[in-house]
């Protein structure tokens, strides 16, 4: 794979993996644009692993804080609500992968799902009577925040977006459902990040250690920025931006 390559899609995972636009509809579409083939299941893994680190790295104060008053028994620990949002995605994931990259990978559905998840968007944020802080996410919201989490494995939703959705229905302040879906990644990226890890085989990868720490690099750098700008932005600015780019990207799909 060429630098430019690597340098554009490990760029573009870490901006679009926490934005609430979806990081599989950026990739598929760049590749598609460009002519570029597939980047490989090595470089894939790789980059969700460098935004893995970014979210960890970031939230560092946090999760010590949650992992030193941590109770395994609790239901109300945090860490505890983070795993409870994160099963139903293990499971539908688990039983749908196969019938989704065969089904699902194709640009009238990004185009659908881009201009739909968009509209609910913008009602979640209009309807939303930001009552609660992140302190105060239940084990019951958890759950439903998790439910909401399985409708990213369709491409072009975004799994920011439907976690953030679901959160400010549930009167989530925009900060809070944001931080959330942000932390709430740790548990699914890291799954999915081992889970690939054991299934590759590094010797026998058509890719060079040179482009494999490239692609992790860059998308940790991307990540770390975009989830910084965006917590520091989002209670001024607030999701109108994201819904007029869904929408607008979502038009031009069909046109195309």
């Amino acid at each position: 794979m060429e630098t430019l390559q690597i340098l554009v899609l490990s760029i573009i995972q870490g901006l679009t993996e926490f934005l609430p636009i979806s990081s599989s509809a950026h990739l598929i579409i760049t590749s598609s644009l460009f002519g570029w083939k597939d980047q490989s299941i090595t470089l894939d893994i790789f980059a969700h692993g460098g935004s893995l680190f970014a979210v960890i790295i970031y939230f560092r104060s946090e999760l010590a804080e949650a992992l030193k008053i941590y109770n395994f028994s609790s239901i109300d620990s945090f860490l505890n609500k983070l795993l409870i949002a994160s099963i139903p995605i293990f499971i539908v994931g688990f039983f749908m992968r196969e019938f989704i990259t065969e089904n699902l990978r194709n640009l009238n559905v990004i185009a659908i799902s881009t201009i739909l998840f968009g509209i609910l968007l913008w009602i979640a944020d209009k309807k939303s009577k930001s009552e609660f802080s992140q302190d105060s996410v239940s084990a019951k919201d958890a759950f439903f925040i998790g439910l909401a989490q399985c409708l990213a494995l369709i491409p072009g939703t975004s799994r920011s977006a439907v976690t953030i959705i679901c959160a400010l229905f549930l009167s989530y302040s925009r900060t809070a459902a944001s931080k959330f879906a942000f932390m709430l990644a740790i548990p699914t990226l890291g799954v999915i990040f081992l889970f690939e890890l054991t299934n590759l085989s590094l010797i026998n990868s058509p890719e060079s250690w040179r482009n494999i720490f490239l692609i992790t690099f860059l998308s940790f750098i991307s990540s770390y920025l975009c989830i910084s700008l965006f917590l520091r932005l989002i209670e001024k600015i607030g999701f109108t931006p994201f819904v007029l780019y869904r929408l607008f990207l979502g038009s031009l799909l069909f046109l195309v």
